[in-house]
């Protein structure tokens, strides 16, 4: 008997593959080398090919291209041994056997996805259209559409799928089933209003239990590309109310603080280790550690809690808060090393993966892990303006980092003292010293803010101040090695260790 493929759909219109009526979630650059194989049926391509097709002129191995081929295999449930899909031409390529077929449309009703260690959930509702007009109604379906999937790339929060015959707005307080029993903690609704030559969109956050209006913005565009319209409210909205800085993390961290840390499970040590993490103070972090401990101890297959345990590891290490130095460097590889092999999915965890590995000596593999992160997380803020850093201090491209600073900047509507702390290392990465003065002022109070002004005042031989701060920050940080800073930050490129060591030079630091 003859075994009928699966059918899959790759919609070239909104960039999706749609397997039924249900969306299989794949990153921007798998869907680029899904289409890519799509429109050359049994024909061998090259990993040449592939790498000049997909990643054009940014440089990645040839070890990339394996990577997402496994991420297509996984969407399409295909088996590398007997494949139905992709087939691999070893030593030379790949080739795709069928199975699926290129449309220019898709409706239908996003998937669910489901919680590792019980966060929050969210619903998105289909959004209102108020012009009474069939384009801005399909327009409304893209919307929702499209800000299930991208927040579904955020793990801080289930997401439930919008259209589902059980689910209905009830009076304007939430999501709720047949049964009138709510069926997500927050919900995410909006409406669009059109006139000949602009579109408003307004999005609120509710909060289901209550009916409060958590969270409201008002989006308004020129009238244009439709696809361009709604690619830049789904990537302003998603990095509004997901991501670290998010309106649900947010507030799921101000009702932990109303529970006894006795009742905490995996998930909210995991938020309460972050928060702690985040305020850049010795006393904070060295508890942010234990908070993640506890967390990958009760759930040590939660990825975001190894990231914590990373981060908390690496601030202890360049701020040099503990004695045993070697325990803490093994500590921070082995989470990021975890985070990336139990969730390779999350931006964060190729980002800090491709740290790793860059401090192993691993540049090509450091660049792939980054390439990586910067395509999982293309539309949210925070992983954008960290990551900027990376391009700049291990792959040397501080032009391209800027670029992508600046796009995460696009999507916030607060620049708060973390995210100066990275515009005040592109900065000076990019030799523009006076602006890594000004941003470096309004950071947080740690050793990369105060190291960032005084190489920048170096820079620009203003010795009196270097002289004021250098002495402050000996006092602070007796211990300061540039060499091994350098090692654990890390700082690999030759351009970026150049102006590093030129700094600490005029600084008098070495």
């Amino acid at each position: 008997m003859i075994v009928e493929k699966a059918k899959y759909r790759l919609d070239l219109g909104d960039e999706r593959l749609w397997h039924g009526d249900r969306p299989v979630q794949i990153s921007n650059k798998a869907f680029q080398l899904l289409r890519l194989l799509v429109s050359n049926p049994n024909r061998l391509l090259t990993k040449d090919h592939i790498l000049e097709g997909v990643w054009g002129e940014v440089c990645v191995s040839e070890g990339l291209i394996k990577e997402y081929v496994h991420d297509l295999r996984l969407a399409l449930g295909d088996d590398p041994k007997r494949p139905a899909y992709i087939e691999t031409v070893h030593g030379r390529g790949y080739r795709f056997l069928g199975g699926v077929e290129e449309t220019s449309c898709a409706d239908g009703p996003a998937a669910q996805t489901k919680p590792r260690t019980a966060p929050p959930s969210l619903a998105v509702v289909p959004f209102t259209n108020l012009t009474g007009e069939e384009r801005w109604a399909r327009f409304c379906r893209g919307l929702s559409d499209d800000l299930v999937i991208d927040l579904a790339r955020y793990p801080d929060f289930m997401v439930i799928a919008n259209g589902a015959s059980s689910m209905q707005p009830t009076d304007g307080l939430g999501v709720h089933n047949v049964d009138r029993e709510p069926t997500a903690g927050y919900v995410l609704d909006g409406s669009v209003q059109a006139s000949d030559s602009r579109v408003r969109v307004n999005v609120k956050l509710i909060e289901t239990g209550n009916g409060n209006h958590l969270w409201t913005e008002q989006y308004e565009r020129e009238l244009g590309e439709v696809f361009a319209i709604q690619s830049d409210i789904i990537a302003h909205a998603a990095s509004a109310v997901g991501g670290f800085s998010g309106q649900i993390p947010h507030l799921e961290r101000l009702r932990l603080g109303r529970k006894p840390p006795g009742d905490l499970h995996a998930y909210e040590l995991y938020l309460l280790g972050h928060e702690l993490e985040a305020r850049f103070e010795k006393q904070s972090t060295l508890r942010a550690f234990e908070l993640s401990q506890r967390a990958v101890e009760l759930d040590p297959n939660y990825a975001r809690a190894w990231l914590v345990r990373g981060w908390t590891c690496w601030q202890i290490l360049l701020e040099k808060w503990a004695n045993d130095t070697q325990d803490y460097l093994e500590l921070w590889r082995e989470s990021f090393v975890r985070a990336a092999t139990l969730d390779p999915l999350d931006p964060f965890a190729m980002m800090e993966l491709a740290a790793v590995r860059a401090g192993d000596g691993d540049i090509p593999g450091a660049s792939d892990a980054l390439e990586r992160a910067l395509d999982l997380g293309r539309n949210q803020a925070d992983l954008l303006i960290v990551a900027a850093n990376s391009i700049a201090l291990i792959m040397d491209d501080p032009a391209r980092a800027k670029q992508i600073l600046d796009r995460g900047l696009q999507l916030i509507a607060v620049v708060g003292d973390w995210q100066r702390l990275s515009m005040a290392r592109i900065a000076y990465f990019t030799e523009d010293f006076e602006r890594a003065v000004k941003d470096a002022r309004r950071g947080p109070d740690n050793l990369l803010t105060h190291l960032v002004e005084i190489l920048s005042l170096a820079q620009l031989d203003r010795t009196e101040e270097v002289h004021d701060l250098v002495r402050t920050f000996e006092v602070k940080h007796p211990n300061f090695d540039p060499q091994e800073f350098i090692e654990i930050y890390p700082i690999t490129a030759a351009g970026a260790q150049r102006l590093f060591f030129e700094g600490i030079e005029k600084a008098g630091l070495n």
